[in-house]
């Protein structure tokens, strides 16, 4: 039986990546020894932020 293609679904998946990822990305920034470090994570944060706000967007009704 085959599935029907559902892109909701699919959004919902990278959602929930994007979510992890930024839960990582918070952890790893928190144990970062120096500022240029804590800098790189910082700006990877907000790029997951603002790609979880386009999702959400995209996912409400």
């Amino acid at each position: 039986m085959s599935e029907v293609y559902n892109p909701e679904s699919e959004a919902f998946k990278e959602l929930e990546s994007l979510e992890i990822e930024a839960r990582e990305l918070a952890r790893k920034r928190g144990a970062a020894k120096s500022s240029a470090e804590k800098k790189v994570l910082e700006r990877q944060l907000e790029e997951a932020h603002k790609r979880i706000e386009v999702l959400k967007r995209k996912l409400k009704p």
